[in-house]
């Protein structure tokens, strides 16, 4: 079902307090997804017609759970798997400090780098074109992902990432509640709070703190 890209707007606008600038900025960007998409596929040909919705809000809505540690200067939230942006670049519009998007495919990398620059992100950003589980720790104080992995293998994967005191801020689809079990089941310790999706009414926001195995 296509949304009213003006009624996701006002919904940044009201429940997410962005100034005019930043709307610009993620006007901006939206753009570039549909400009960029029929050249290198960085997302389902289908999302293109109602962005806003499926990929920018979508996106958007893990900004209240990031805190105000997101905003300071030393701190660093590493985006998994970030493939057009989501949700790496839209945070780093919204105000994150610091996000480093890993991301393996090299046509997408080149899209993330001229989509920080066309939007202003480049001084608040680090693209890295490596594999996550062979890169060197990233000591993040918050990991993000959106459509990367089975839960197991993401916290398989990001544990040396992850800052001791560091969290997991997860957009999760209908299968959260059995990927919570499957890790669980593999050996993980943690605990988890969840949000309904605002726009998946399957998905939810996860966030794990005290992950250990």
């Amino acid at each position: 079902m296509h949304t009213n890209t003006n009624a996701v707007k006002n919904w940044f606008e009201t429940e997410l307090d962005v100034s005019r600038e930043t709307m610009s900025r993620l006007e901006l960007y939206a753009d570039l997804v549909v400009k960029w998409q029929p050249r290198i596929n960085i997302v389902g040909a289908s999302t293109t017609e109602d962005v806003w919705a499926r990929h920018l809000q979508d996106s958007a809505q893990l900004w209240p759970h990031l805190g105000e540690i997101a905003q300071k200067e030393d701190s660093k939230i590493v985006d998994f798997g970030s493939g057009a942006g989501f949700p790496g670049i839209v945070l780093s519009i919204l105000g994150a400090n610091h996000v480093t998007m890993m991301e393996s495919v090299t046509k997408k990398t080149v899209f993330l780098m001229e989509a920080c620059r066309v939007c202003g992100c480049l001084a608040k950003t680090r693209v890295a074109r490596e594999r996550i589980e062979a890169a060197k720790p990233e000591n993040a104080d918050i990991i993000t992902a959106r459509a990367f992995a089975p839960l197991p293998k993401l916290l398989e994967m990001g544990q040396r990432h992850l800052k001791a005191g560091g969290k997991y801020v997860l957009l999760k689809g209908r299968a959260f509640e059995a990927e919570l079990a499957d890790a669980r089941d593999a050996g993980w310790k943690f605990s988890v709070t969840t949000f309904p999706g605002i726009v998946d009414p399957d998905g939810v926001v996860m966030i794990l703190e005290g992950v250990e195995r």
